[in-house]
């Protein structure tokens, strides 16, 4: 199973539907046992969301890199609760 900070590096790309089979089947694999990743599944969500709403289809670059960081900043935990 891909720990949290894999997830975090595919949650865009699962959220654009630009990953492939295997990795998706582990990405919904991971959050079948991950809640802090699906708190953060949701956050992105309503990030993309409100970036449609406001006209554009993706969120600019600076502000995805930036919640790429802060999303999978080195203190989240990997599925096992230990920083990576």
């Amino acid at each position: 199973m891909i720990d949290c900070r894999e997830a975090v590096r595919r949650m865009w790309a699962y959220l654009d539907h630009a990953l492939e089979r295997g990795p998706v089947e582990e990405f919904e694999t991971h959050l079948e046992a991950c809640q802090r990743c699906c708190g953060e599944l949701e956050f992105s969500r309503h990030l993309k969301e409100m970036a449609a709403e406001s006209g554009s289809d993706s969120l600019p670059d600076p502000l995805r890199r930036r919640s790429e960081l802060l999303l999978g900043g080195g203190g989240l935990p990997t599925q096992e609760g230990n920083n990576p």
